[in-house]
């Protein structure tokens, strides 16, 4: 069986010009109009200023990885000290040496990404021609396919997220599951195998989809064809013939091995995430679901946005909705659904229809949400990106389509050139995001020169957030000026944050670093050597224009322990017995205190009791109370915390003071112990 037969009269032979001169012509158009135009020839980047620079870094990553700059593959220097960072993304391994070749040629970090975002678009539209051929469409039929599968509408608005540009293997997968469903043999499904594990290697999203994509045809083959388990497994039935034992042996092998390189991929993506306990709610995945309007948005377009911003006002997550074909695609693929004679039209038809009727979020409801409960599908949370693997599909009735004009009137022809043009149209004049390469290294310029001279030995960067920056602009330029010194940095950017790493723009540098090193040093996944490398605050540089610097000798200066405020906000009867005190700490100085172990001298609470009237006793403050919260107790913060006192103190005093742990007592330098009575009803007091 093949899906396309030649047309009545078409000619049994044909030269090298009308074999390579449509698809070459369609190709340059398309490479011109869309990445190429992407790319300002080489001088900006598609995308904006976060998520491309993030693909960047980890390309980059790589490439320092493969000639020895960077130790670690899976853990590199942003977020430091926290370990598996890689995982908390698409990691690149099946195209990050593409980029690195190009790198390794001389081109820089930025020219590199442009080449390698462009030869994604090439490798898509070749392979995805060549496949096409094979399955025996014409050479004008398979450009126009490709041309539809390499520059769909939906397909460029994704030019923000460059991960998912590597999309070659799913028409290879097509194919080879094309070549077992007509002669039932296993060695199709070895080379399925290796292609849908290096698609997941180019990309997880896209592995997955393309693994979903087989699902739904499957299905659809099955009820439309009637190629099933019979016909799956005929060969397997063969076993006591030897050329078939042997072809099976060395398809187990094959897939066996697809086995083990899938589970070297998703292995540390597994144990990190559970590690730090990543996941996505039910509430965020259904945000990121198609819903029916999904398919008519393509607020991008030059020619459609007016009407895309008629539709839909109420779809969350709109920029990941974008999944308008265009009438080009569209009309070309109604042409080989209406026109073609080939059974397969169907097919394809009802795998579309089986993904959308999967993901598609109708009233807060799905049956994608069902499938989201299984291990590890749920990691994937933006399934509005299904179009990737939908123009697949739609691309062979495309190919359909214009096979089915070929040798029919005139009229049709001159619709099908019709579609065709709307759809070079459609794809030429889609908006893009962009930034200048010569802006990005301007940025890391600007932000070198606020390196001190000299810098510690073992330096550890941090590019603090500030107003009116995007948090996430402000970590990338500390990961990328990090990674250009080959310094580690606290600095991080990606799909997951690790553990309280998160940006606070809102507090002073020094405060925004001290959160992260608590945050590691209190990490369970952080080795020892790595801890007390962040404790050692000496070695954190922040980037900061007042020359911010963060030492533990610097965190309070002694003679400021009076700007230490205690107040005693409320006391009463606990009704697990005794008194339960809720103290009211305010932290009036201009330094950040610590108050979590790990980090130095941290602040804690003390408390004893004692006769009323009576004097405090300098030796009885042997009592702790940890500073519940973030870890740091910023300047001008208000942090309450609350304890038990035994019943036995009715009657008596409690006074409570404050210690800088292996440091100092801090009524020793000015500060004065808070106290107050004890027992009676409930009171709420202010004193200091």
């Amino acid at each position: 069986m093949s899906i396309s037969d030649p047309p009545a009269g078409a000619r049994p032979h044909s030269t090298v010009a009308s074999r390579w001169l449509a698809p070459l012509l369609l190709f340059a158009v398309g490479f011109i109009l869309v990445p190429w135009a992407h790319t300002c020839q080489l001088s900006c980047v598609p995308g904006d200023m976060a998520d491309a620079r993030f693909n960047g870094v980890v390309l980059e990553h790589f490439y320092r990885w493969l000639i020895g700059l960077d130790t670690s593959l899976l853990s590199p220097s942003f977020f430091y000290p926290v370990p598996g960072a890689l995982t908390f993304s698409d990691n690149h391994w099946g195209t990050a040496w593409i980029y690195s070749a190009y790198r390794a040629l001389g081109w820089d970090r930025y020219q590199a990404f442009d080449l390698w975002y462009l030869t994604g678009f090439v490798a898509n539209y070749v392979v995805c021609h060549v496949v096409f051929r094979r399955l025996r469409f014409s050479p004008l039929a398979s450009a126009v396919a490709a041309f539809a599968f390499t520059f769909a509408m939906p397909v460029l608005a994704r030019h923000g997220h460059a991960q998912l540009t590597y999309r070659f293997l799913m028409p290879v997968a097509l194919l080879l599951w094309q070549r077992f469903s007509v002669d039932g043999r296993w060695r199709w499904i070895a080379g399925l195998a290796v292609a849908v594990v290096a698609q997941f290697y180019a990309s997880i999203y896209l592995g997955y989809f393309t693994l979903l994509l087989l699902v739904a045809w499957c299905l659809a083959q099955w009820a439309i064809e009637g190629v099933g388990p019979r016909r799956w497994t005929a060969q397997l039935l063969q076993w006591r013939q030897a050329s078939v034992r042997r072809e099976l042996v060395l398809v187990g092998i094959t897939l066996l091995a697809a086995a083990a390189a899938m589970i070297a991929l998703m292995y540390p993506y597994l144990h990190y995430s559970k590690l730090y306990g990543f996941g996505r709610g039910v509430e965020e995945v259904l945000s990121l679901l198609p819903r029916p309007q999904s398919y008519l948005l393509a607020d991008y377009s030059a020619l459609w946005h007016v009407p895309s911003s008629w539709i839909g006002h109420d779809v969350p997550m709109r920029h990941e909705q974008q999944i308008f074909f265009g009438v080009g695609i569209l009309g070309l693929a109604a042409l080989g659904l209406l026109r073609s004679g080939s059974r397969v039209r169907w097919v394809a038809v009802s795998s579309v229809v089986i993904l959308m009727l999967l993901t598609m979020a109708v009233g807060g409801h799905s049956l994608y949400l069902f499938l989201a409960e299984l291990p590890g599908i749920g990691s994937i949370r933006a399934m509005a990106r299904i179009g990737l693997v939908l123009v697949l599909p739609l691309s062979l009735l495309v190919a359909l389509g214009v096979e089915s004009v070929r040798t029919g009137a005139l009229a049709w022809k001159i619709v099908a050139a019709m579609f065709a043009l709307m759809m070079v149209v459609e794809a030429a004049t889609l908006r893009t995001d962009k930034f200048g390469r010569a802006q990005a290294i301007e940025r890391i310029e600007t932000l070198r020169g606020r390196l001190p001279s000299a810098m510690p030995d073992h330096a550890i960067l941090f590019n603090p957030a500030g107003p009116g920056v995007n948090p996430a602009v402000s970590e990338l330029d500390g990961v990328i000026l990090a990674q250009d010194l080959g310094r580690p940095t606290l600095n991080g950017y990606s799909g997951n944050i690790a553990p309280g790493y998160h940006a606070r723009d809102n507090v002073a540098p020094c405060v925004q670093a001290l959160y992260r090193i608590t945050a590691a040093t209190g990490n369970g996944g952080v080795a020892a050597a790595d801890k007390a490398a962040v404790g050692a605050l000496e070695n954190i540089v922040v980037l900061d224009p007042l020359s911010c610097k963060v030492h533990a000798s610097e965190v309070l200066d002694l003679a400021n322990a009076a700007g230490v405020s205690i107040q005693v906000a409320s006391m009463s009867k606990s009704p697990a017995g005794g008194y339960l005190v809720t103290v009211r700490v305010i932290n009036n100085t201009a330094m950040a205190l610590n108050t979590q172990d790990g980090l130095p001298q941290p602040l804690r609470l003390s408390w004893q009791l004692s006769g009323d009237g009576a004097p405090l006793d300098p030796g009885s403050w042997s009592t702790r109370v940890d500073l519940a919260g973030s870890g740091i107790l910023a300047p001008q913060e208000v942090r309450e915390v609350s304890f038990l006192i035994p019943e036995a103190a009715a009657g008596q005093q409690i006074g409570i003071s404050a210690v800088l742990e292996g440091r100092a007592w801090l009524h020793d330098h000015g500060l004065v112990p808070t106290t107050v009575p004890v027992g009676g009803s409930e009171r709420s007091v202010a004193v200091h």
